[in-house]
C-alpha cells in the first residue's frame, strides 16, 4: 500500500486552537448521524446509500461537520481551517485540488473493532487523513481494492459490500498526523476505546499527477 505520512504538520499553537475548537470547549456545531458515520446521506458516490446493506456489527452513530463538498457546501467555519488545507497542499509533491473537506467525531461506544470498509468517492481521487489529537481507534486499511474496471457505481457498491475483507495496515491517530492514499483504497475507522472522543479531518482532492512519484524535480 503506498501512502504519504507527515508529522508535524502544523504549527503546535495552530493545532491546539483548531483542537480546542472542535473538542466541545467552543460550542463548535457537530452534525448528528443516527445510522452510520461511514456513510453520509449525500454521499455523491452511492447516492441513497442502502445502508441496511451493511452488517449491523459494522455501523457506529457519530457527529459530521462538513467544511467544503463539491456540491457547494461552505461552512462559516472554513476560513480557520484554510491555513490546514494550505499546509496539506504544500506537504505534498504535487499541486491538488480539495473537492472535499469533512470532520468527523466518533464517541467511545464499548466495541472494539472496525466500522464498514469503504471509500470516499467513486472517482479517480486520494484521500487523507489529519488528525487533530492523540487517541484509541485506528484507521484500518484493507487489501481490497475499489477498481473501476469493477462496474458502475451500482455494480461496484454491491461488491464492496458481497466482498470479504483482509487488513493490510493500521494508522494509529497521532496528533498533528497527515497520512495520505489512494482514495480507491478501502479502509474503515475505529471508535476509540481508551478516551472518550476521536476528532479527524476527513480531506479528498484530485491531483494531476500521480501523488507516490517522487521523482519530482
Amino acid at each position: 500500500m503506498k501512502y504519504i505520512q507527515v508529522d508535524d504538520l502544523l504549527t503546535p499553537s495552530y493545532l491546539q486552537r483548531l483542537y480546542k475548537l472542535t473538542s466541545g470547549m467552543n460550542g463548535f456545531p457537530w452534525f448528528f448521524l443516527s445510522e452510520d458515520i461511514s456513510y453520509t446521506p449525500t454521499a455523491a458516490q452511492f447516492g441513497d446509500v442502502p445502508l441496511g446493506d451493511i452488517p449491523e456489527e459494522q455501523k457506529t452513530l457519530g457527529f459530521t461537520h462538513v467544511l467544503l463538498d463539491q456540491e457547494g457546501v461552505e461552512s462559516p467555519f472554513l476560513p480557520m481551517f484554510q491555513p490546514l488545507l494550505d499546509s496539506v497542499s504544500d506537504a505534498l509533491p504535487y499541486p491538488v485540488e480539495f473537492f472535499r473537506a469533512r470532520l468527523a467525531l466518533q464517541l467511545a461506544n464499548g466495541k472494539d473493532s472496525h466500522n464498514g470498509p469503504h471509500t470516499d468517492h467513486e472517482s479517480d481521487h486520494y484521500a487523507a487523513l489529519f488528525y487533530l489529537h492523540d487517541s484509541s481507534g485506528d484507521t484500518v486499511f484493507f487489501h481490497e481494492y475499489d477498481n473501476p474496471i469493477y462496474g458502475d457505481v451500482d455494480q461496484r457498491w454491491q461488491k464492496a459490500r458481497l466482498q470479504s475483507y483482509h487488513e493490510c495496515f493500521r494508522c494509529r491517530p497521532e496528533a498533528n498526523k497527515l497520512f495520505a492514499f489512494d482514495g480507491h483504497q478501502f479502509h474503515s475507522s475505529s471508535n476509540p476505546t481508551t478516551n472518550p472522543f476521536r476528532v479527524i479531518l476527513n480531506l479528498n482532492f484530485y491531483c494531476d499527477h500521480d501523488l507516490f512519484d517522487f521523482t519530482k524535480s
